[in-house]
């Protein structure tokens, strides 16, 4: 994989993780993880020398996780996180849950998990190098990025997921460990449930959309990734690094340009917030009575009344030299074919395979 081979010819094994410790991902078998997890194994790094956390071991293991990587448990699970923690260099941490039947339902892994698994490093792991994947969402809504790049204890976050996250950031930044924050914001792909559920959307007979279009940064999953791995190898303390794609989009043109990846045109129905507001209220009633929290719930509602969620990725490149590299069209058109929603039959762009 493109991303992979760049980084481990520049970056080689013992200067990432240290000569012997090992690296731990949690959220291994997420859409995020998993793909950095593949990106580390196809670099070169060692199955036994690799970590990852996860709560299913058969669903790891048809994922393409090595047993010699696989470590069940939970973030929740105060004496799991303990063993994962022994002897650690690294700790990517990316558990999160981005669904919840109720305001509080975030916080059992975005912040509490967070604090257990920061408190496991300090106590076994305390010269490991932590890097959290946070959310534009912690940082609060921005028209210009400038909310992006503050320090979690200045951010103002609009919804419960947010504020979850950016609690989980306090823990972070408070532990006395080495850390970098990474703030992605929609990070889009292959093989994501949130993605596919766009590409649905947008090429329904129509699209419900929010009356104004709001402004919103968005990446592609492997340009997430090559942060990550930056981050992870140049180990720079202290950074709160917000991520943005190589254009912006808005909440109408985002949708227009899935449809139009995919050979059609989107037909957007403009609803007013208070008509979702609704909506997204049964949708909580439902997943409270079945046990299956949904993306579009009222704390979303929240997120969609902001004026927008834009990130300032200068930082990133400053600190990192990192810059995002896979175009929106590209990236939505290498989704379209791969997931199946493309009409006509095109190459693939090659940036994004």
């Amino acid at each position: 994989m493109m991303v992979g081979s760049t980084f481990f010819s520049d970056n080689n094994f013992a200067t990432m993780t240290g000569s012997f410790a090992d690296v731990l991902v949690t959220g291994a078998t997420g859409f995020l993880g998993g793909e950095l997890v593949r990106v580390l194994l196809a670099g070169g790094l060692p199955p036994d020398r690799l970590r990852c956390l996860v709560r299913d071991a058969s669903r790891a293991e048809k994922s393409g996780i090595p047993p010699a990587s696989i470590l069940q448990g939970d973030v929740t699970d105060a004496a799991c996180l303990r063993g994962a923690a022994q002897n650690v260099g690294l700790v990517f941490h990316l558990a999160g849950t981005l669904k919840a039947s109720y305001a509080g339902g975030y916080d059992a892994v975005n912040s509490i998990g967070t604090a257990r698994m920061v408190a496991a490093a300090q106590q076994f792991a305390p010269s490991c190098h932590f890097v959290l994947v946070s959310s534009l969402a912690a940082a609060g809504p921005s028209l210009d990025g400038a909310a992006s790049l503050l320090s979690p204890d200045h951010c103002r976050p609009v919804s419960a997921y947010g504020e979850s996250k950016r609690r989980g950031e306090l823990a972070v930044t408070g532990s006395g460990l080495r850390w970098t924050l990474v703030r992605p914001p929609v990070i889009y792909g292959p093989r994501d449930p949130a993605t596919r559920l766009l590409f649905r959307q947008a090429c329904a007979p129509v699209c419900a959309v929010p009356s104004s279009p709001r402004p919103l940064s968005v990446i592609h999953v492997q340009d997430v990734v090559a942060a990550l791995l930056a981050a992870g190898s140049q180990r720079v303390h202290g950074a709160v690094l917000a991520l943005d794609g190589p254009e912006r989009t808005d909440t109408h043109s985002l949708l227009r340009a899935i449809a139009q990846s995919c050979g059609r045109t989107a037909r957007l129905v403009p609803v007013p917030l208070a008509i979702a507001a609704v909506a997204a209220a049964a949708c909580d009633v439902v997943a409270r009575i079945t046990g299956k929290a949904s993306f579009f719930n009222r704390d979303k509602v929240k997120e969609l009344r902001a004026e927008g969620f834009v990130a300032d990725g200068r930082e990133l490149q400053r600190v990192l030299g990192v810059v995002p590299k896979i175009a929106l069209a590209a990236g939505l058109a290498a989704v379209a074919h791969s997931e199946g929603f493309a009409r006509v039959t095109t190459s693939s762009p090659r940036s994004a395979s």
